[in-house]
Formats: structure tokens, sequence, C-alpha cells
């Protein structure tokens, strides 16, 4: 590592990678920042608003929830040029990146460990229901769940999993494993329902032919997810790249991160005061001594692409970011729906909200506002929760700021 640089420049190469360190451009898609972060993870909980869709507004200039929800819905279910799968977890992806997803596709059968053989066993039983499942939505085309008949052999009996725990958690269990091997996809989403497709329907028309044309063999694969997740993280150690983008699925990491070395795509370097060998796009580090300073402030989903690898939010930012949803409320150390507050290169609060619409007009309110120690950036954090309640169409609480 003949190369070494400060933890300030190491903040700044994240920040920057993830589209958050100068004010939006004006006319950001949705589609393009996507492509830039790679993936927005999917999470059912509302409280604020849809995680998504608080990514997006932290890279998009000007706006509304409404106008938000309305262009990611346009990008992934009319224009198709996002599409769900299994990226950080349930994620929407931009096909740019297929090729890849693709990969992981064709060969997670053979990738589940033996504690998930239990998975295979039960797909190779209920291999009639698999093909029933397909060909009636083939031939009726987008159906949610339970309008699919239950034709299996055996049912899933391993334990509660489904986004309806019920008598038809069998039906939901092929569903997402047939989803998992890329033979179907979601179609489109009406809040938390899903209907699912065909994969090739749930795609711009011939983008899945393309793809798989001239598929990706896996140290190919690996190597096109490693450079583009060093892309999305700015600096980062091996340990971050397996966390991000297509996570845990980086067979021969080290061999696809030296053959990138060698072929002058990627360098290592040291930061100062921090363990090991971090990686880095050679054209990345010949910018690092002309990036802008950070100098946004804005309240980030708690699934983040900046912060959702919790372990080095906490080694490059100082930050303990835990989600404490399913943690019993005496137990709760910072709250139920904590939103980190960014202030141009450091993560400075962390904001407990809810959304109050039982009233004539909805309210922002603030359960607990925890500042993080010698970070006091309190008129910053004001305006960055004022701009989200007017966003959300909201008066923002502030009675409830805590002193």
């Amino acid at each position: 590592m003949a190369v070494t640089i400060t933890q300030g420049q190491a903040r700044r190469l994240a920040l920057h990678a993830q589209g958050l360190a100068a004010p939006p451009e004006p006319g950001a898609a949705v589609a393009d920042i996507v492509e830039r972060i790679g993936c927005l993870q999917l999470d059912p909980v509302g409280v604020v608003a849809r995680s998504p869709l608080l990514v997006l507004r932290a890279r998009l200039r000007g706006g509304t929830h409404g106008s938000h929800a309305r262009a990611l819905e346009r990008a992934a279910y009319r224009e198709r040029v996002l599409f769900d799968y299994w990226c950080h977890e349930a994620s929407l992806c931009h096909t740019a990146d297929l090729p890849v997803h693709r990969w992981a596709m064709r060969t997670y059968l053979a990738r589940l460990s033996p504690a998930r053989a239990v998975v295979r066993e039960w797909l190779a039983v209920n291999e009639e229901f698999a093909r029933s499942t397909v060909s009636a939505l083939e031939a009726a085309g987008p159906m949610r769940a339970n309008e699919l008949e239950d034709r299996s052999a055996e049912a899933w009996v391993h334990g509660h999993w489904t986004d309806e725990v019920s008598s038809r958690q069998t039906i939901a269990r092929m569903l997402d494993r047939l989803w998992m091997q890329g033979l179907i996809g979601v179609a489109d989403r009406h809040g938390t329902a899903r209907r699912w497709d065909l994969m090739e329907r749930c795609l711009p028309s011939g983008a899945l032919a393309a793809a798989d044309a001239e598929p990706l063999e896996e140290a190919a694969a690996v190597r096109a997810a490693a450079l583009r997740a060093v892309g999305m993280l700015g600096v980062a150690r091996a340990a971050h790249v397996n966390a991000h983008f297509t996570r845990r699925r980086y067979p021969g990491l080290a061999e696809a991160l030296a053959a990138l070395e060698r072929d002058g795509e990627l360098a290592r370097v040291g930061v100062a005061g921090l363990r090991g060998e971090w990686w880095i796009r050679c054209s990345d580090l010949d910018a690092v001594p002309t990036l802008e300073p950070g100098r946004r402030t804005v309240a980030l989903s708690p699934f983040d692409n900046l912060i959702c690898d919790r372990a080095r939010a906490a080694e490059l930012f100082g930050f303990d970011h835990r989600l404490e949803i399913y943690v019993p409320a005496g137990k709760r150390r910072w709250g139920y729906y904590v939103l980190p507050v960014l202030h141009g290169e450091r993560l400075v609060a962390r904001a407990d909200l809810r959304l109050d619409r039982d009233g004539e007009a909805p309210v922002l309110r603030i359960l607990a506002l925890h500042r993080e120690p010698g970070r006091r950036a309190d008129g910053a954090i004001r305006r960055a929760l004022s701009s989200l309640a007017a966003w959300r169409g909201a008066e923002l609480d502030l009675e409830t700021i805590p002193g």
C-alpha cells in the first residue's frame, strides 16, 4: 500500500460515491440514482415514509413524497428499468446490473449452504408444483399469491416465513424460491401486495434474452459486482464489499480484487488510523485531492445505502447504528424508527420520528432526538427535520424537540 488517505478523505469518498456530498443535481432521475447506488432496499415499515422514498429524497432536488412515489412506481413497474431482486436484502435493482443478477439467479440452488439444504430438498419434492405455478402465470399474466392454487406434494412446514403467515404459506414460499431463481418476478405492487409474473415480462423487452445470450461465469460476475461495490462505497475493505450490493455473494472475492488490481481498475490504499487494506477505484484515487467537502444536511433512511453496513458505519463514521424495531420498547436505546441526520461529512444526530395523521393535518412528531457527542448542530438538525416534514406535507411539531 504505497498510498495512505485520511479518515476524512475516506468519508468524503463515501459521500461522493453515494451522491450525498453535494446538493442534488437538477433533473436527476430515479433510475439514474438507483444505477449509481446499486439498489433500493425494500422494507414494509412506513412510520415516516417507505425506505426507498427516503433514500431517493436524500438524493433528489425538489419534489414531494407523492411525486417521488409516482416516479419510483413509473421507473419500476411501467418503464421497468428497475426490477425486484435480492441485493442487500429484497431490493429494487437496475437493469444495467442484470447480467450480474442473472448469475446469482442461475446459481441460487447450487449456492445454498448445507444448513439450507431443506430448501433444495423441498423444491425437488415439489417440481411439478413449481412447473404448474410458472405455467399459471405464463397463461394468466400477473397474479397475486392468493389467486394461485396450492398444488404442493409437500407443504412448507419449516417455520413461519412469508409476508402473509397463514395457511397459504406454501404458495408464498414457492413464489419466493421461483423468484430467487429468476423464473418469476414482481409485476407490480399495490401497497405491500405484489403481483407476480414471468421474469422476462417484468423487464424491458429483450433485456432477459440479451443478458442470457452471453451469461457471466462466476469469476466474471464476482469481478463485475466487486468493482461496482467499491465504486458505490468510495473506498472499502474486502469485508465491506462482501456486505454490499450483492451481499454475501462474492465467492473468490480476494482473487477478484487482486485481478481488478492487475487490470488497473482498483488500487490498495491505507486509511490512517484504521486497520487493514482498503480498495479504491484508480480513477477515484486520482480525484481524492480535488474532491469538494460534503455540505449536505439531510435525514437518512435507517436502511440508506451509506449506512446499511452497520459495522462499516461504526468504523468509518464512528456511528453505532442499530435498528430497534424488533426490540421491546423498554429496552430500546434510540427508538423505534430512527433516522440518522447527516451534516457535512459526519452523522450528527439520530431522530426517532413518527408521522401522525390523526388530526386535521399530518404532523411529524419527534419522539426522541439524540445528538452525537461533540457534534452539536442544532440549527442544521432542525432545518433537516423541517424539510423532511414539508416533503411529507406535514408540520413539524417543534414542541417535541428535546432541549
